[in-house]
């Protein structure tokens, strides 16, 4: 149930104008106890999505309490005040034939079901029981902190998904977004059922929470009417805070020595203008996508297709409240590692002396431009980007992001490379059947 950390008109070709789309336009209004909804119409489907997130994730935790928020969603599908148990909570959605599901992250967490567009009060209800109404018992407490231990050992046991971990353990240093969001043994083991309450007391507010409903909405009235039954006994509190991490990053390497049949690695890079609150983290996306996104990227081409250096070779964005960075992920034959990397340091030294051609530029514009097109006929797409975003702090339409990511210069694309690439900034976890980290230390150096 849980995730582990995420926007026009064509133009251009006349024969492709006449079939610009229209965008949704969302609503949003602010209910009295705080809870935020977005309402987004799509009256062709014949479904309805709830998508209820909550600020809260491992962020908002300390070391000792440590995946205390990923271990409250597990509980809450224990049961809730009017389903009490797993089973009644799945047949309220599936016995429709809707599905489920929800997930955790650093800074958010999720709830989220799609029903016949006919019950949609159903949808309302039980997104919102299982984040306000969870029944929280003790033997549901000692049961499933056993399955969290073990879906632990499952995390270690994957290179490739546990480099991701120590890559922000050393991005974001002594400090919440370096955690694992689903914690740390010691705190699983020993976390008590007055810690889950006190912590769903603190964050699963009104005040914190922004509730999505897309497709096929009823008239607003009804959804409004059926919210402030069911939230009737909720009061507005005040939005608890956060740390901010105020880095940049600084160069740092973790290697894990393990007998592994590849090497994987993740570079990574942390900035301020990459914040959720900055529009200037539009130019990290971009970035993103000349550098490592899709087959068509530079380091697919080059470290892949032309060297053979790497099964797996990509880079992605992390965007949060106040920071953000890019990360790159390559699992390599483990004696080509340095040759792998040093093959990415050429890419990122290349991204910082030469400005970005005009093909490439647009052809990376057209990329994102239209997955966001894409994004917009799906609505659990929608609701995300609608819904976790604007719940921490951007308050773009897709069609906003679009003319912004349209409007981005090679200039301002090399100056961040520029920055967020220097050999200070750079971060590398390793893990994999090295001795020593020195090898891979004088790659970052060069």
């Amino acid at each position: 149930m849980a995730l582990l950390s995420t926007r026009i008109v064509y133009s251009g070709v006349n024969s492709v104008e006449f079939f610009a789309m229209a965008f949704v336009v969302p609503s949003q209004k602010v209910l009295p106890n705080g809870l935020r909804l977005v309402k987004i119409s799509l009256p062709s489907l014949h479904s309805l999505t709830s998508f209820l997130v909550v600020r809260s994730g491992s962020r908002f935790e300390s070391q000792d309490n440590a995946g205390i928020a990923h271990f409250l969603e597990h509980l809450v599908f224990k049961g809730t005040a009017k389903y009490p148990t797993t089973r009644e909570i799945a047949e309220s959605i599936e016995g429709v034939g809707g599905h489920f599901n929800a997930w955790t992250a650093n800074d958010h967490t999720v709830y989220w079901n799609t029903v016949p567009a006919k019950w949609w009060e159903r949808s309302l209800e039980v997104a919102l029981e299982l984040a306000f109404f969870p029944r929280l018992r003790q033997s549901d407490i000692e049961k499933e902190r056993s399955v969290i231990l073990e879906e632990m050992r499952m995390i270690r046991d994957d290179p490739a998904r546990f480099v991701d971990d120590l890559c922000g353990e050393i991005t974001f240093p002594n400090h919440p977004l370096g955690r694992m969001v689903i914690g740390n043994e010691q705190a699983v083991r020993t976390m008590k059922w007055d810690d889950f309450q006190a912590y769903h007391q603190t964050h699963y507010a009104p005040s914190q929470t922004l509730l999505v409903v897309a497709g096929r909405l009823p008239p607003s009235e009804r959804i409004e009417q059926h919210l402030a039954r069911q939230t009737a006994a909720l009061r507005p509190r005040p939005v608890s805070s956060a740390t901010p991490f105020t880095g940049p990053s600084r160069q740092n390497i973790k290697l894990m020595t393990k007998p592994t049949d590849q090497t994987h690695f993740m570079l990574g890079s942390a900035d301020k203008s990459l914040g959720l609150k900055a529009q200037s983290r539009f130019i990290g996306v971009l970035l993103n996508t000349v550098l490592g996104s899709g087959m068509s990227a530079r380091l697919f081409l080059q470290i892949r297709e032309r060297l053979g250096l790497a099964y797996a070779i990509y880079s992605q964005t992390a965007c949060f409240e106040e920071t953000g960075g890019i990360f790159i992920y390559g699992g390599v034959n483990t004696e080509k590692t340095i040759e792998a990397l040093q093959a990415l340091k050429t890419e990122l030294l290349r991204l910082q002396d030469e400005p970005i051609g005009e093909k490439e530029l647009a052809k990376a514009k057209e990329l994102i431009t239209g997955a966001y097109e894409l994004r917009s006929d799906d609505p659990l797409e929608l609701c995300r980007w609608y819904g976790v975003n604007r719940l921490l702090g951007a308050d773009e339409t897709i069609e906003e992001a679009q003319g912004i990511i349209r409007a981005i210069t090679a200039s301002q694309l090399q100056q961040l490379s520029r920055r967020l690439f220097a050999k200070d900034r750079l971060t590398l976890a390793v893990i994999g059947p090295h001795n020593s980290a020195s090898p891979l230390r004088q790659v970052l150096d060069r």
